[in-house]
């Protein structure tokens, strides 16, 4: 019996090792899975920063787009007008022209002399900024 009761006893400490060794693994993992948690939590935190940083370089984008194109439209403006002031112009001296012909070919002078420059010049620029405003071409003619 003293023999049974050796062995039982041997079996007991053999579990009982087992049981602590069970029992370290388990606190070996949590002590893992506490780690592993915290990982997890920062990258989190860093995926949300890197999140937020997209976010507004993508706003930062979309308004610098905006600013640009508003400056663009101004840009286009003020060259609109610039050709405007220079057709009125090309267009005064065009009449003046036009009138010092009819005034020659009434009095008879045989030396008519047309000038073309100016209205090719006006021609091209204005066909410049329409090109680059994406707007139809206009073509102006101007009978003499």
């Amino acid at each position: 019996m003293s023999d049974s009761l050796g062995q039982m006893n041997h079996n007991l400490e053999g579990l009982k090792s087992d049981l602590n060794e069970v029992t370290k693994g388990r606190d070996c993992l949590d002590s893992e899975v506490l780690v592993l948690k915290e990982q997890l939590e920062m990258a989190q935190a860093v995926a949300e920063e890197n999140e937020a940083i997209a976010i507004e370089a993508r706003q930062m984008a979309e308004a610098r787009k905006n600013y640009a194109e508003e400056e663009e439209v101004k840009l286009l403006e003020k060259s609109v007008e610039e050709l405007e002031y220079t057709i009125n112009g090309e267009l005064v001296k065009g009449e003046a022209e036009r009138q010092r012909l009819q005034r020659e070919e009434l009095e008879g002078d045989p030396t008519e002399t047309v000038h073309v420059e100016g209205y090719v010049a006006v021609h091209v620029h204005l066909y410049l900024v329409l090109k680059t405003l994406n707007r139809p071409l206009i073509v102006l003619l101007i009978l003499c």
